[in-house]
């Protein structure tokens, strides 16, 4: 326990009343102990450090009783440390009642005091059938919340789902339906699939409610019918008044339903290869569809005006693209653009918002971000980041920086490199193993020449995890660098990367080199189950294509895919669309935000793990 977190003398005099605690009981005539059985409501006017110190009045079980009044009642009343002090050391109470009370009271002096870490780890531990029944839903719900803005949206919905299958109703958590909805919809579908094993009935009702929401959603004919087939094979479901409210408002919006849509690619020039690859994607999504809107392609390697022209002659009701920076920034600035127009590329963010333009890129800003995100949940204190010496990796590298600051912390360390020597001094100089060779040759000069010394080199311990930005051969050479300058005997430093450390042409030999390194990837890229069958077109048809059309062809098919959903996003921004490049959801500036995959190497092959 933090000592900042506790007024000490207030912690040393509780130790004594614990301690005190553990001695034989004595009876007091003036002041019988209560039963085991007996609750203790605080009243209103019962104040938290009287209570505490009423406590010294009684013995044994009792006492620690009475204690645990007196934290129901310091978290009552805002008393934080003294809630903490208490609940913290009643966790170790001889008296398995006492230390079954005390579990919510602990989870909640936890989270009250920003202990998040600990928070963690006690619902990571806690069995619920360890807890007293009439607890189980208090705990329920203050651990969703809790992974919920952790966004560990897997973990808030399985005790959201618990905790809906004891209440099924709002009365005693008005916001519980809402927020399940919030955390179900986060998911993608794998993660659905998860849930359902040993679920209930009613776990099921929600889960394929979810399935068909999202597998409806822009066809709001569709969606109404699927969720009046849905309320008939589950009856005791909420009703259509007391659905989720983004779900409502899901059903009340009219959603783009385009029938000739303009796309703006480079189709000719030196990113004609480019062009390819996310027309492919965007045919393959279109094909998918009973009755799709036509597809119109335009070289967007032309005017301004000759576009315009080309658009009205086509008729076109939406546009995709364009895709090149400079195009993006000449056509989004057009005052009388009359289309909504789904850019390709990132906004500016010097132009105003305007009503019906986004933005979608891939951006590795957004990596950087999720991983500044990942730090912070962790409570990670000292990151490091080494970032190869080139415009995009150093780009990542100063976003990283500024959101770790956004979140309160100071300028992390900060490294870059060219080569592989001035890698290997940067891991040699930040680890300070460099440092401790220079004292062993010190101390290796004082004694004798006939007396062997035996030292091992030691290297900083004050480093949480190392962020590397680099591509798949630089991260090849730094990690198992990373391994041997560590020493053995201290913890292990995590290592995490960008998509930029990834090939997926790596073979297991590559892999083993690698074993332990943590990276953010598109869902694509690693196979994920839910776009098994499209890979296996895609390899079909394109044997040959390198991994950034890869990335491109995948892009093409999201595009494709949100144009329906970008009105339910605009004004839903919890909703989030499980595409192939990550999960997608919109900013308040009308631009895609994606949330990538984990992946780790582990035991000489990749696999995808869930973070934090």
């Amino acid at each position: 326990m933090n000592s900042s977190k506790l007024k000490p003398l207030l912690f040393l005099s509780l130790c004594g009343l614990l301690a005190s605690c553990a001695q034989q009981p004595k009876p007091e005539p003036e002041r019988p102990a209560l039963s085991t059985e007996q609750e203790l409501p605080v009243t209103i006017v019962e104040d938290a450090t009287e209570l505490y110190q009423k406590a010294r009045d009684y013995q044994g079980e009792a006492r620690q009783i009475h204690l645990l009044r007196a934290a129901r009642a310091a978290l009552e009343q805002q008393q934080y440390p003294l809630a903490l002090a208490i609940t913290h050391t009643l966790a170790n109470s001889e008296y398995s009642l006492v230390r079954q009370r005390n579990i919510l009271l602990l989870l909640q002096a936890y989270l009250a005091n920003n202990e998040l870490e600990r928070a963690s780890a006690l619902l990571e531990n806690t069995n619920l059938d360890t807890l007293p029944e009439a607890d189980i839903s208090e705990y329920l719900w203050q651990g969703a919340q809790f992974y919920a803005k952790q966004q560990r949206s897997l973990a808030a919905s399985r005790w959201l789902l618990q905790l809906d299958q004891q209440q099924q109703n709002t009365d005693n958590y008005p916001e519980l339906w809402n927020l399940l909805w919030q955390q179900l919809t986060a998911l993608n579908q794998s993660n659905l699939a998860t849930l359902r094993t040993n679920a209930t009935n009613r776990n099921i009702a929600w889960l394929n409610l979810a399935e068909l929401s999202r597998a409806n959603i822009g066809q709001q004919q569709a969606l109404q019918q699927a969720l009046t087939d849905w309320h008939q094979r589950y009856p005791f479901m909420p009703g259509p008044d007391a659905l989720p409210q983004a779900l409502q408002q899901l059903l009340s919006l009219t959603p783009y339903q385009p029938q000739r849509i303009g796309v703006l690619l480079p189709l000719t020039g030196n990113f004609r290869a480019h062009a390819k690859a996310l027309q492919y994607g965007l045919i393959s999504a279109a094909s998918e569809q009973e009755t799709a809107p036509q597809l119109i392609f335009i070289d967007s390697q032309q005017s301004p005006e000759l576009i315009t022209a080309a658009l009205k002659q086509q008729l076109v009701d939406f546009v995709i693209g364009p895709l090149l920076r400079d195009q993006v920034d000449l056509i989004s600035q057009q005052q009388d653009w009359p289309w909504p127009t789904l850019f390709l590329n990132s906004r500016d963010p010097d132009q105003p918002k305007r009503d019906n333009h986004f933005f979608y890129a891939l951006s590795l800003e957004d990596e950087a971000a999720q991983m500044a995100a990942l730090f912070q949940q962790k409570n990670y204190q000292r990151p490091v980041l080494i970032s190869a010496r080139n415009n995009i990796s150093q780009r990542m590298q100063q976003h990283f920086a500024s959101q770790w600051q956004a979140l309160g912390h100071p300028t992390p360390e900060l490294y870059q490199f060219s080569a592989k020597a001035e890698l290997e001094a940067i891991v040699s100089s930040l680890l300070e193993t460099d440092s401790s060779q220079d004292r062993i040759r010190s101390i290796s000069s004082l004694v004798s020449a006939n007396t062997k010394l035996e030292a091992e080199p030691h290297s900083r311990l004050d480093i949480d995890a190392i962020y590397l930005l680099a591509d798949p051969m630089q991260t090849r050479l730094f990690k198992p660098y990373i391994d041997v300058s560590v020493n053995q005997t201290a913890p292990r430093l995590p290592v995490y990367a960008s998509s930029r450390s990834f090939s997926a042409s790596l073979d297991r030999n590559e892999q083993r080199d690698l074993n332990g390194l943590t990276f953010t990837e598109m869902p694509w890229m690693l196979g994920e189950q839910s776009s098994v069958q499209l890979r296996e077109q895609y390899q079909q048809l394109f044997t040959d294509q390198d991994e950034i059309l890869q990335r491109l062809y995948a892009m093409g098919h999201d595009a494709y895919q949100l144009i329906a959903r970008l009105k339910q996003q605009q004004h839903l921004p919890a909703l989030v669309f499980s595409g192939l490049t990550g999960q997608l959801s919109l900013d308040k500036d009308g631009s895609v935000v994606r949330r990538l995959s984990w992946a780790r190497y582990r035991n000489n092959r990749l696999i995808a793990v869930q973070e934090p």
